[in-house]
Parts: structure tokens; sequence; C-alpha cells
């Protein structure tokens, strides 16, 4: 899988993606293009890479997004999801399924409108409810994103699990990462560790006993370990970044907006690929696929056995 990170900029303000030392976005001019984004994903798509995740920042705020996404949507049959906060879906759904959009997966950490305002800095929980009914409505079945935070939200694990009860809808639980200067890593990291064995046995104390799930019924090649509950119609997922590293069979590198190609969310193994846009001399693909699979390679042999245990760059600046 490649994810693309079409921005580093966000209209939510999350403590633990956003530097507490303040926000330094990169200049516009500096975001790659979507001609830049076309060339490499083109490429990516030649290599065998069929798995494409458009990220942020928050991708729907880039007003170039639908040409983006129509660029890499015609290379072929790629499986092309977006992650999002979910504000701007009651306007951008449609739009994105037209573009080529297979599914959308939204970000959302807590359930209660006055929590919800803390943890965003300042966002409307009213907001992400319409856009998750539109994105519901448009996309038929949803994935939620919850990272767990212990004393922030952890109390409402089986609330979120509940989601998935009754609807076709997948909750995948998060553990807490510590990444770059981020507000809540600057303190100890560990507090706000939330196990995923802990996620199970709070769903469980409420919801019953959870089983296994072939991952292959849930669309995309995700990390998450799934689960059922009893009679219930969608899947929990299990995200244990920090307590099992599932780094071994990790099949992802990230891209980011200013072009960077990264082999490891947390460790700092990266190519710029930029020179390679920028040099005529690859102009004609022949060229730039040597040097770009030159790129690919190299960065791919920088993927750790396990990863660090905290992250040198702010998660905004990566693309998560």
């Amino acid at each position: 899988m490649l994810r693309i990170s079409v921005t580093d900029r966000c209209n939510l303000r999350c403590g633990y993606c956003m530097p507490a030392s303040g926000v330094s976005f990169q200049p516009k001019e500096d975001l790659l293009t979507p001609e830049d984004l076309a060339r490499i994903s083109g490429f990516a798509y030649r290599l065998g890479v069929r798995h494409f995740k458009i990220t942020g920042g928050e991708p729907t705020v880039r007003g170039d997004l639908i040409e983006i996404i129509q660029r890499i949507r015609a290379f072929g049959s790629a499986d092309l999801s977006m992650t999002s906060n979910g504000l701007q879906m009651p306007r951008l759904a449609g739009p994105l399924k037209e573009a080529g959009i297979d599914r959308v997966t939204l970000s959302v950490d807590s359930l209660q409108p006055d929590r919800y305002r803390d943890i965003t800095g300042g966002g409307r929980f009213d907001l992400f409810e319409r856009g998750l009914d539109a994105t519901a409505e448009v996309f038929g079945t949803v994935k939620l994103n919850v990272v767990v935070m212990r004393g922030v939200n952890d109390d409402e694990v089986a609330d979120f699990a509940g989601l998935a009860r009754d609807r076709d809808w997948t909750v995948r639980f998060i553990e807490f990462m510590p990444l770059g200067s981020s507000v809540l890593a600057d303190g100890d990291p560990d507090q706000f560790l939330v196990t995923a064995d802990e996620v199970t046995a709070a769903i469980e104390s409420v919801h019953g006993p959870l089983t296994p799930v072939d991952a292959a019924v849930d669309p995309g090649v995700g990390p998450a370990r799934l689960l059922a509950m009893p009679g219930g119609r969608g899947r929990i997922g299990l995200i244990h970044a920090m307590s099992r590293p599932f780094c071994e069979t990790c099949n992802r590198l990230r891209l980011t907006s200013s072009g960077i190609l990264r082999s490891c969310l947390f460790d700092g193994g990266e190519v710029d690929l930029l020179p390679i846009l920028r040099d005529e001399s690859h102009d004609s693909e022949l060229a730039s696929d040597k040097a770009f699979f030159e790129a690919f390679t190299r960065c791919t042999a920088m993927k750790p056995d396990v990863h660090a245990s905290r992250g040198g760059r702010a998660m905004s600046s990566i693309g998560g």
C-alpha cells in the first residue's frame, strides 16, 4: 500500500497529531502538484501497488483534491480509499465517490460533544455527525478510527463498539502512538497508552465475548486485527502498534505532501522524490521509472525490524 498525504494542514487541532510547540505548515508552493502525485502513483501502479490511501493532515482542505483522485483513479482497478475527519463530507461525499474513492475512514475520538471539542481543539460534534451521515449514505459502509487515550476517552470504548452492533461498520481502536512533539506526548506518553487487550476487555464487559473475523471480510489491507460481537453486523478492529508491533507484516510506504517517501511512521528512513520529479532528464516514463524504482527500493530496505518507541516527526506532517 502507498499512503499519500496531500497536505499537512487540517481544520482541527487534535493534541496527539499537532506539535505542542505550534503548527508550522509547509508553504503551499512546496506541496506536490496533482501532476507530481500522478507521476508517483503511476509508477507505484506499474510496480504492482494496488492499494492507495489518500491522507493528510485533512485531505478535504485541499482545493484540488477531486483532480488528484481522478488522476490516480485513471490508472486502473486499484483500491482507492481516503481518511478524513468528516467535517467536509456533506459537501464532498458525492463528488469523492464520483471521482473514484471506494470508501472513507473517518477519525473520531469521542461521542460526547464537549469532549470532542476539547480533543479537537474546538471542533463541533454536530458537524462530524452530519459528515458521518453523508459518508454512510453515499458509501454504504464506514470505517471509524478511534485513538484510545487513558484518562481522555477510554471510558467510551464500549459506546464506540456499540456503533458496530446494528450497522455494517468497522470501528477500529488504535493504541496511542507518541509522535513528534505532540501535546500529549510531551509528558510521559506511556500514561496515555491503553493496550488492545484492555480495549478488548472493556468491550467484552458490556457486549459479550469477541470472536476473530477473517480479515478478508473487510475491504482494504489495513493492519487491524478484526473481531465480531455476538449478533453484531459490523466489526471491531484493534491496531496494537505499541503493545504488539506488527512491523514484520507491514506492507506500506508513506508519501508526504512535500515528496518525502517514508519507510515507517516512527523511524526516519526516508527518500526525497522531489529531485526525480524536478530533473528534466527524467521526463520520459522509462527514465523516471528507473529513478523511482531505485528510490522505492532504498526506502523499502530502510523499514525497521521493530519500530522505535517514539517517532521523531508529528503525525500531521507524515500522513498517519
